[in-house]
């Protein structure tokens, strides 16, 4: 305590109250360790033990009423805590179960790009590690059955990679159309030349015309390999399908995590977490492929008719749904980056649109 090695201090006392939990001046110590180190209601739970073996302790109830305010605070942030965690152990379970009862596949991504903290260091991977964030579930929304009428809405985000642009939608119904989301987005104005014209800034020769547009998913999850033991072998940089409730919300609770909702410790924790993942990953990749430069084909597509509804493309046979987001990828039809994408990006499929 005089060296002020609050650490040490507060690792000692565990052993000695331990050791015998009676030891009143342990309890002093531990509680003053974790003053010091700001844990605070760590430091009120050492304090109330040492209160019930000597209730009239002057050390312990000076220290009881200087860090009362502290010590309330700090258990009244962790029920909140604890509450909010239900809450979302709950809606994971909730969408799970309907994906599970609907044939909804559900994927996900890993949410680190170094397997150790030196690996930054080298060439590239620190620029890797940064690119690595758009992997997170966009804003942290998942799939919700609203209140009133029990159906389900999803989170969309559409993708224009020929303009750099895209739109996110945070509650699209299963039973709309895609089409009237399109012409919310790219709405046209008619000129007096008979001509039309977009509203978006960006669209500079007017092509996000919802005639002028087609639509595609990628698929995802297809021709996996499997090692020895039936278990997948899959890139680093493909995504994954969540195979149980268990998985579905370790990964959700590890995205939220890492991007520091639960505190800088829970932070470190996921990280390792999801590091240990990565590095099972390439293993497994290179033992199969001898090196994780030998990536797999780009992910084919299917295209989307724009009359189809959103349950339609979520139920489809190729789908499966990265990180709770729905991703729509959306190309004028006779621009360079159209033609480009089709040569990378072979399609298999049309989700048509219903049947009257």
């Amino acid at each position: 305590m005089c060296l002020k090695n609050w650490g040490f201090v507060r690792d000692e006392s565990n052993k000695a109250v331990k050791h015998n939990p009676r030891n009143i001046k342990a309890w002093y110590r531990l509680a003053k360790a974790h003053q010091m180190l700001q844990n605070w209601e760590e430091a009120g739970n050492a304090i109330d033990s040492g209160l019930e073996i000597e209730k009239d302790n002057k050390e312990l109830l000076q220290l009881q009423t200087k860090l009362g305010t502290k010590i309330r605070k700090a258990r009244q942030l962790r029920q909140q805590r604890e509450r909010a965690r239900a809450e979302r152990t709950s809606r994971i379970k909730e969408v799970w179960r309907y994906c599970k009862e609907e044939d909804i596949a559900l994927g996900r991504v890993t949410l680190v790009g170094t397997v150790k903290d030196d690996e930054e260091d080298e060439e590239g991977n620190e620029k890797a590690e940064s690119q690595w964030h758009h992997h997170y579930p966009h804003t942290g929304q998942l799939p919700k059955r609203q209140m009133h009428d029990g159906k389900w809405t999803w989170p969309v985000l559409f993708v224009y990679p020929s303009h750099h642009q895209s739109d996110f939608i945070e509650h699209f119904g299963e039973d709309e159309m895609i089409a009237l989301r399109m012409a919310q987005m790219f709405p046209e104005q008619e000129e007096d030349d008979g001509t039309y014209e977009t509203d978006m800034p960006w669209d500079f020769n007017n092509e996000f015309r919802c005639g002028n547009l087609s639509v595609y998913f990628e698929v995802h999850c297809q021709d996996t390999d499997l090692d020895d033991k039936g278990n997948e072998i899959i890139h680093p940089e493909s995504v994954e399908r969540l195979k149980d409730q268990g998985a579905t919300m370790r990964f959700y609770e590890s995205s939220r995590a890492l991007k520091g909702d639960e505190g800088p410790e829970m932070a470190t924790v996921a990280r390792c977490m999801e590091r240990k993942h990565l590095h099972h990953q390439r293993k497994a990749w290179i033992k199969k492929h001898g090196s994780l430069w030998a990536k797999p084909n780009p992910s084919p597509v299917v295209q989307i008719h724009p009359a189809a509804t959103l349950s339609q493309v979520l139920r489809h046979t190729n789908m499966v749904v990265p990180n709770f987001l729905v991703t729509i990828t959306l190309f004028p039809l006779n621009h360079p980056a159209h033609s480009a994408y089709l040569k990378e990006h072979k399609v298999i499929g049309v989700v048509e649109p219903p049947k009257e």
